[in-house]
């Protein structure tokens, strides 16, 4: 458990939200929960869920009718991922925010990332129809490309994991006139494409670390 969780716990009557789960899919390696909820959902934002054990972690929000849908990478390990593989539709769901995370600039924007990157690409694809395109990594490409099918995430790019040659590759292919690039995802990933962008000569990329390896609740 974290200090934090258990302040918010303490705070819960004026700083938590709840919602339940009405929905909740296994896609590959993801689960995908439809969250009843009121709440609006700006891309870009973050919510924190208080878990069962006092731990937080953070999830990129996608807007839905219902209120939002979460998107969890459950092979990250952890109590975000241990808590995302039990959940069942008619559970409640603790959480704080949506808090602001990742702003853009207006336009068209290229997401960069990996696993964890494909709710944020899917929210900025919801809120800039046509405008938006996904570039990402995974360990199983299949999968990654199944979840963000699943979440409506048309037309991504996935390479295969360590590939940044290919991951730029594909991110110079979909880079149009006055297009900006939000790169995200793990710690390690993000600073090698950032330098091979940069060197590029590309200027307008804006960074969100989610996660670097032996660390938790970064975020």
């Amino acid at each position: 458990s974290s200090f934090k969780g258990k302040v918010v716990r303490m705070l819960s009557s004026v700083a938590v939200k709840r919602g339940a789960v009405v929905e909740a899919e296994e896609v590959g390696g993801f689960q995908r929960l439809v969250v009843r909820c009121e709440v609006q959902v700006p891309a870009g934002s973050k919510v924190q869920l208080l878990l069962p054990t006092d731990d937080m972690r953070t999830y990129t929000p996608i807007p839905s009718t219902h209120g939002m849908v979460l998107l969890g990478w459950m092979r990250a390990g952890g109590p975000g991922a241990a808590w995302m593989s039990r959940a069942r539709v008619g559970d409640e769901v603790a959480f704080v925010g949506p808090q602001r995370s990742l702003e853009m600039e207006p336009g068209p924007v290229v997401v960069v990332g990996d696993e964890t990157s494909v709710a944020v690409a899917a929210a900025f694809a919801s809120a800039r129809p046509g405008e938006v395109h996904a570039v990402l990594q995974a360990r199983s490409v299949a999968e990654v490309c199944a979840a963000a099918e699943a979440v409506g995430l048309a037309g991504a790019d996935v390479v295969a994991a360590g590939e940044t040659r290919a991951l730029v590759s594909a991110v110079r292919a979909k880079l149009a006139a006055g297009a900006s690039v939000a790169l995200t995802g793990g710690a390690d990933m993000v600073l090698a494409v950032r330098e091979a962008l940069r060197a590029e000569g590309a200027a307008r990329v804006k960074t969100k670390t989610y996660w670097v390896p032996g660390k938790t609740g970064l975020d």
